[in-house]
């Protein structure tokens, strides 16, 4: 009988990157402050686009802290836990993403021979960010029932029912779920690209902050136990979504980097 030995207990990880990220979102207050109080003639499009950048990785932040906090307080290892900080997981790298971005568009004002550093940079994060979101999938059929006699029955349900799938899976997911930022990148990189207008910069601001709100509130509601005691594990949909997501924000932003 081959024995598994070791696994990643998701609860601990979201307890402690709760405050490493609130602690994010809060360093972006002072680049917003000096934002608002800061122009370059000719430049008012793109400083609008950074502030807002700044803003989403804000409120993304500290809103995703507080979910990964109470992800934390979880006492059991149930089965959608998994799913819930893959859903959080979504703020949190657009959070990155925006960071990333709103420094290469101060790049490209003030310093434009950096510029294509910091957009590289924001690529990468995106590649990061899909890594790390589908990690997830690794150790997620440990999680389910307490009593190994209904686990088992359970687990023929699931669609991740082994370590081995598992981990095949995640490994898949990293390297679809990658494509998009990498087609951002190599999109920037050979100046394919739309120019910031006052309405599109407000859509891609608009959009971030909801794709960060809606992945916070449902994560949040996938935390939700289940009173009548099926538990709902990770589904393929919910993986794919979320990973895909972030993925496909960095490329949006990336499309519209000066």
């Amino acid at each position: 009988m081959t024995v598994v030995e070791g696994h990643y207990d998701i609860r601990k990880g979201a307890a402690a990157y709760a405050p490493i990220i609130g602690a994010f979102g809060a360093l972006a207050v002072p680049a917003i402050t000096v934002l608002f109080t800061t122009s370059k003639s000719g430049n008012e499009t793109l400083i609008t686009l950074a502030a807002g950048l700044l803003v989403v990785a804000m409120l993304g932040s500290l809103a995703s802290s507080i979910a990964l906090a109470a992800l934390g307080a979880e006492v059991d290892e149930t089965a959608n836990l998994p799913a819930a900080v893959m859903f959080i997981a979504v703020p949190v790298v657009i959070s990155m993403i925006s960071v990333l971005a709103a420094f290469e568009v101060l790049a490209a004002i003030y310093l434009p021979a950096s510029k294509t550093l910091f957009a590289v940079m924001t690529g990468a994060g995106g590649l990061i960010g899909a890594y790390f979101t589908s990690f997830a999938l690794g150790d997620c059929w440990r999680t389910g029932p307490s009593d190994p006699a209904v686990k088992a029955t359970w687990q023929l349900t699931q669609w991740i029912k082994s370590p081995e799938q598992g981990h095949r899976e995640a490994m898949r997911l990293a390297g679809i779920s990658s494509l998009p930022a990498t087609a951002g990148t190599i999109l920037w990189l050979f100046e394919v690209k739309f120019t910031a207008t006052p309405a599109n910069v407000n859509a891609l601001v608009g959009v971030g902050l909801a794709v960060a709100i809606a992945g916070t509130f449902w994560g949040v509601q996938r935390t939700a136990h289940a009173i009548d005691g099926d538990q709902k594990g990770l589904r393929w949909p919910e993986a794919y979504l979320t990973s895909c997501t972030a993925s496909l924000f960095t490329l949006a932003v990336l499309v519209f980097l000066p």
